[in-house]
């Protein structure tokens, strides 16, 4: 494999190209350019489709317009000069707050919001705006969702909030009401061309069929992180589910990583499906199955089990497809 030139999946704000997004990009800037613009968006998609990136660049765009180095339309990117952008970086951008888990999985705690209402009480020290995301918006437990629907029920003038989430099932209905629901969609060559275009940062090498295979039914960013741990774990990644389940398998054995737990979830929803869709004869009880690892894997990630034990289980259901 060629030397990368990232070797960890860029967080969403420093991401300064945005791949695949120009239509939306587009519509968001004319609602906003025209005063039609809601005051709060619910950003809807599948894990890993770019929908945080997408938020960056279009909230770089209105916060950059006058400065020297404005966002680029043309080339759909953030000029790394820009003051906007290196602001947002360090945290210290008086017209933008952003409210999100302290760590990957972490609730969003009720004292994160508190800060957020004290923001929302500031003047601005210029351009009168005030740009609120909350990113992983599932993860805000009930008391910081309370505080965040108050803010949201009475806006103050020129103050947008994106909340982006991946599950909009764990976001009280009442904050769901409150905001104008966006969901972002991609067909699979959308997918690819999305994935190609990343991909020119990172230089995996990885043929077409495994792309199409992969983003069947999963998105760009998923198959980058997947191919990012197997490299790190000096595995090959194929569009044979079960031969990737089985490497994760053994790897689960000698590594205490719960990373590599949920990225065998990802791997055994897209089995089950795959064998769902050849074999809809035996779909339930290929949904059977699939839900009943998947029961074992998230209580093995939430309560620190023995993996011993995981593993067996897992071997002994997955017999089943073995002999097929």
């Amino acid at each position: 494999m060629t030397e990368k030139k990232i070797k960890t999946i860029l967080n969403p704000m420093n991401q300064k190209n945005l791949f695949g997004y120009k239509n939306y990009l587009n519509s968001f800037i004319k609602l906003y350019e025209t005063n039609k613009f809601p005051h709060a968006l619910l950003l809807s998609g599948l894990k890993g489709s770019g929908k945080s990136t997408f938020i960056y660049h279009f909230i770089n765009y209105i916060m950059s317009l006058n400065e020297k180095f404005a966002y680029s339309l043309e080339n759909m990117s953030i000029n790394e000069k820009s003051s906007t952008f290196n602001l947002m970086k360090s945290n210290s951008h008086p017209n933008f707050f952003l409210l999100d888990s302290l760590e990957p999985g972490e609730n969003i705690k009720i004292e994160q919001t508190r800060n957020l209402l004290k923001y929302l009480n500031k003047t601005t020290y210029y351009k009168n705006i005030k740009v609120v995301l909350v990113d992983n918006a599932e993860y805000l437990n009930i008391n910081a969702s309370n505080a965040l629907l108050k803010e949201l029920e009475e806006p103050t003038e020129n103050t947008f909030f994106f909340i982006v989430h991946n599950d909009t099932s764990k976001i009280i209905d009442t904050v769901k009401s409150r905001c104008v629901n966006y969901r972002f969609h991609f067909s699979i060559n959308e997918k690819i061309s999305i994935f190609k275009k990343l991909n020119t940062e990172y230089n995996f090498e990885i043929s077409d069929d495994v792309i199409r295979s992969f983003l069947s039914f999963d998105t760009p960013g998923n198959l980058l992180k997947y191919l990012l741990t197997f490299d790190n774990l000096n595995l090959t990644i194929s569009n044979n589910y079960l031969s990737c389940i089985d490497s994760l398998i053994d790897t689960i054995k000698v590594k205490k990583e719960s990373e590599l737990l949920k990225i065998l979830s990802f791997f055994i929803e897209n089995f089950y499906t795959e064998l769902s869709l050849k074999d809809s004869k035996n779909i339930n009880n290929y949904y059977m199955r699939k839900d009943k690892i998947l029961y074992l894997i998230n209580d093995t990630s939430k309560f620190n089990l023995d993996k011993k034990n995981l593993i067996f289980s897992l071997n002994k259901i997955l017999k089943n497809e073995r002999q097929l």
